[in-house]
């Protein structure tokens, strides 16, 4: 009975470490990528090879999904990986730790960063003010009505808008 106890272990011992082995196969330098790979995730390209094998799996099943994503996902996408791999090491940190914390926020403070975060990016890219929901739209008090100096244009420029500077 201790001996067929014994080679139970020794085996499950083996197994497991067969199987950690796996887990842990290293990922592939960018070299290795194949060109659609490469094609996908080109925005990483200078950074790929300092990534550990963590990132870099995530990132290649994320390009095996791509294909089958709708267009503007696939540039959503894109977009991601180019502005992340901009960022320093410490803003990616930053980063990382702000979003462990929203991911424990409640929904709906969730859904208000969320919304937030969309007003921000619009206003970013000069959308116009139309695009905005209607409750985003920041209130522009009207000027008051002032005598014109002499020699000046009846019509005043409209003032910015909340938050813009020009």
């Amino acid at each position: 009975m201790a001996k067929a106890l014994a080679a139970l272990i020794f085996a499950l011992c083996f197994a497991l470490s067969a199987f950690a082995a796996t887990a842990e196969k290293k990922q592939p330098e960018w070299s290795q990528l194949t060109p659609e790979q490469q094609q996908i995730l080109a925005p990483l390209a200078g950074d790929w090879n300092k990534l550990d094998d963590r990132p870099r799996k995530k990132w290649l099943l994320t390009a095996k999904r791509y294909p089958k994503m709708k267009p503007d996902a696939q540039q959503r996408l894109q977009m991601q990986m180019k502005d992340w791999a901009k960022l320093t090491p410490e803003q990616r940190r930053i980063a990382r730790e702000n979003y462990k914390k929203l991911a424990k926020q409640p929904p709906e403070k969730r859904e208000v960063v969320k919304q937030k975060w969309q007003e921000h990016q619009q206003l970013k890219q000069g959308a116009p003010k139309s695009a905005l929901p209607a409750a985003a739209t920041p209130a522009v008090p009207a000027a008051p009505a002032t005598p014109a100096a002499p020699g000046a244009s009846k019509t005043a420029p409209p003032p910015a808008p909340a938050g813009q500077t020009r």
